[in-house]
């Protein structure tokens, strides 16, 4: 399970381990509002933050970083969620604007749909 927070950090959390999270991932720069895990990956997870950005974490490659950073805008994000099959994520920001965006298979470049 993950959980964000104020303190600009998300936590995993395993339920037969309950009193500290398991691993901390601190490299935002502001609030994190909202994270989720990929739907068919168990490995990736995103968050948004504070700051406008929308981070892709994988546990298989990268403990320290995320292996992309996404600047969506100078707008807060405070939302997140995952298509059923993975393959688009839509992310939501303080005035309302919802941006769609494609993912290729490695999460890697990301193409921008606003709706």
């Amino acid at each position: 399970m993950l959980s964000c927070s104020a303190d600009w950090s998300v936590n995993l959390w395993s339920k037969n381990y309950s009193e500290n999270p398991l691993f901390t991932f601190d490299n935002n720069d502001d609030y994190v509002y909202d994270a989720k895990f990929h739907p068919n990956n168990p490995s990736l997870f995103s968050c948004v933050d504070g700051m406008g950005k929308l981070d892709f974490w994988d546990l298989n490659k990268d403990l320290e970083v995320p292996v992309c950073r996404y600047d969506v805008g100078k707008n807060s994000l405070n939302k997140l969620s995952w298509s059923m099959d993975g393959k688009r994520i839509a992310v939501g920001d303080i005035t309302g604007k919802v941006s769609v965006l494609n993912l290729d298979k490695e999460v890697n470049i990301l193409f921008i749909l606003v709706i």
